[in-house]
């Protein structure tokens, strides 16, 4: 009997994304998958919807913009939500959200951070009529701002340490409006139809690994240390204000009757909102469709 074809999974280095390095370490992926590792979050998102690849880890916000879009996924596994570890950084100058009025922003046009600024510009009795957006992905926006070409921009983990080190000044975090980036596995509903045994494996192989880490955090930090080139303090520190989530640690997120991020449900009908005034979409995405754990 023919082998059946890899299911294929990309990876970035993020530390939301570290129990796949540690399940790759301990022997701990099933049989059949294939990690791709990519340079850009932007780009996994181009390789999910293009077919390239069969699941991706990404946000809630990104799965509905690739929906609007055409592709036909489901999401099945929450892995980590983020607080505080992804944020704004700028020339060193400005001050504060409203430090913002008038001046350049890059991020990801449409995607989980464009959401982002404009529940913060709220908050602060602001629009993204008060802003310029201007569209530069997140692996790019320090480069862009030490270039002039923007005034300010969203960006995460290592490229934030790269910011201060180069004299950026971190302006604010996610933590101004906390909740809304949970990474989750998403999967192409093919895939996952006809390969829902071997989704399930790697699902269940994924807690093993996160319960092995909480019994063995120190361990566990040094593999990744090893993989990564990173010094053990490093790889803690990317860690604060991530949270891993099991199946059963997850199970909250499902609550349909919540009406506040984290809760997937919640926060689905906020991207819905923001995706049918863009145009992105005619009409909301029926939830429960797409929320499907496993």
């Amino acid at each position: 009997m023919p082998l059946k074809k890899p299911l294929r999974i990309a990876r970035t280095l993020w530390a939301g994304l570290f129990p796949l390095y540690l399940m790759e370490k301990l022997n701990a992926i099933p049989e059949g998958f294939e990690i791709l590792d990519l340079d850009e979050y932007d780009e996994t998102l181009d390789w999910l919807a293009s077919g390239k690849i069969d699941g991706n880890f990404n946000s809630l916000a990104d799965t509905l913009f690739l929906v609007g879009r055409g592709a036909s996924l489901k999401l099945i596994m929450p892995s980590d939500l983020s607080v505080g570890v992804d944020g704004f950084v700028s020339r060193p100058e400005l001050s504060g959200v409203f430090g913002l009025v008038g001046k350049r922003i890059g991020i990801s046009i449409l995607t989980y951070p464009h959401v982002l600024i404009l529940q913060i510009l709220a908050k602060y009795h602001l629009s993204e009529n008060d802003v310029e957006l201007v569209p530069v992905r997140g692996e790019k926006v320090v480069e862009a701002v030490l270039g002039g070409e923007i005034d300010a921009g969203h960006t995460w983990g290592v490229h934030i340490e790269e910011a201060t080190y180069q004299g950026l000044k971190l302006l604010f975090t996610s933590s101004e409006y906390p909740g809304l980036l949970v990474d989750s596995l998403v999967v192409h509903s093919k895939s996952l139809t006809e390969g829902m045994e071997r989704w399930e494996a790697f699902v269940t192989a994924h807690d093993w690994t996160i319960e092995w880490w909480q019994k063995n955090p120190q361990k566990g930090v040094d593999l990744l240390a090893e993989i990564t080139g990173f010094p053990p303090s490093k790889i803690s520190s990317m860690m604060e204000g991530v949270t891993l989530y099991t199946r059963q640690t997850a199970n909250p997120l499902f609550d349909k009757m919540a009406d506040s991020p984290p809760a997937l449900f919640a926060s689905g009908r906020l991207f819905n909102r923001f995706f049918i005034e863009k145009g992105v979409l005619s009409d909301s995405v029926n939830l429960e469709e797409i929320l499907q754990p496993i």
